[in-house]
């Protein structure tokens, strides 16, 4: 399975949207990539949420080990300094492009 970076954004940007401190696994699948199928889906955010958690990213918040969909994530400080890094990026590139 390959890293989707955009992927990556939307999860964090899911997380840092998000109406309380966490999100799990189940909600961030819905909030990422509603169209997928549900199997193929949570197996994809749950290998980018580990991905994220090896960088420091994300954070894991509580597992319940019968349903890995109901595992709950939170953004850290460090996950929050990549998005607004990434969006400061979009804008120079916008920028550039007047």
């Amino acid at each position: 399975m390959q890293r989707d970076f955009d992927l990556v954004v939307t999860i964090l940007g899911a997380l840092r949207d998000a109406p309380g401190p966490n999100l799990s696994t189940h909600d961030i699948k819905n909030a990422a990539l509603a169209p997928h199928p549900e199997e193929q889906g949570l197996q994809l955010i749950a290998h980018h949420l580990d991905l994220l958690e090896d960088a420091g990213l994300v954070k894991q918040v509580s597992e319940t080990a019968a349903n890995a969909g109901a595992t709950r994530w939170r953004i850290t400080w460090k996950g929050y300094d990549a998005l607004e890094q990434d969006e400061e990026d979009d804008d120079e590139d916008f920028d550039a492009e007047e």
